[in-house]
């Protein structure tokens, strides 16, 4: 009896295993290979559906522009941005606000390291003196530096509207920098001040590290 099992199980492996090897070699064979049919998809799930593509002639609008205006009075989801502190840097009233909205705490103040080291130090140097690498390319225009009694008397605020709307030569960087690392490079920029400015020694040592 027992026999009789084991020969019925050999036959058994013996017939699937060319099965198998069979269909391993289909699905292999159908890899890469092309086809002028479109491929066969079980399952759409809404994954090809009309649309327009930017800056695309449009058929059904009148004017032929596929992109439109926003109604107006609409804000796209996510985009309300009620906090005028946060967004803007302002009270309600329009003032500037004198302090950060983000606690100046030491995971803001090393966001704000390495966000400034990233964005800033370019042109403002790695303590903000205004020596950055491009003064070594004589940039007509010297970059500003924070220990300017200008730069000092200036609030929170007014040091983020710069970060995100830019001033004079300096660009925006509200497309590159998040509003919150914004506020990080504020609170470590404000830590720099309040240290003062480097004397030879420091800055001698940050440029040869």
């Amino acid at each position: 009896m027992r026999q009789s099992r084991d020969r019925y199980l050999a036959a058994l492996r013996c017939m699937w295993l060319p099965v198998l090897t069979g269909m391993i070699l289909v699905l292999v064979g159908c890899r890469g290979s092309q086809s002028e049919r479109p491929p066969i998809h079980l399952n759409p799930n809404m994954d090809n559906q009309p649309k327009v593509k930017a800056q695309s002639e449009s058929h059904f609008f009148a004017d032929g522009q596929a992109m439109r205006t926003p109604p107006e009075h609409t804000i796209a989801r996510g985009e309300l941005r009620e906090d005028t502190r946060l967004y803007q840097g302002r009270d309600t009233n329009g003032e500037y606000i004198t302090r950060s909205p983000l606690p100046a705490s030491s995971e803001s103040l090393n966001r704000g390291r390495e966000r400034f080291g990233i964005y800033c130090t370019p042109c403002h140097g790695d303590w903000g003196d205004g020596m950055g690498a491009i003064t070594r390319y004589k940039y007509p225009i010297p970059p500003t530096s924070i220990y300017d009694a200008r730069i000092l008397a200036m609030s929170a605020g007014e040091v983020y509207n710069v970060i995100t709307n830019g001033v004079r030569n300096m660009p925006s960087y509200k497309a590159q920098i998040p509003v919150a690392d914004r506020w990080h490079i504020v609170n470590y920029l404000r830590e720099l001040q309040r240290n003062g400015p480097p004397d030879s020694t420091q800055t001698m040592n940050r440029a040869t590290e």
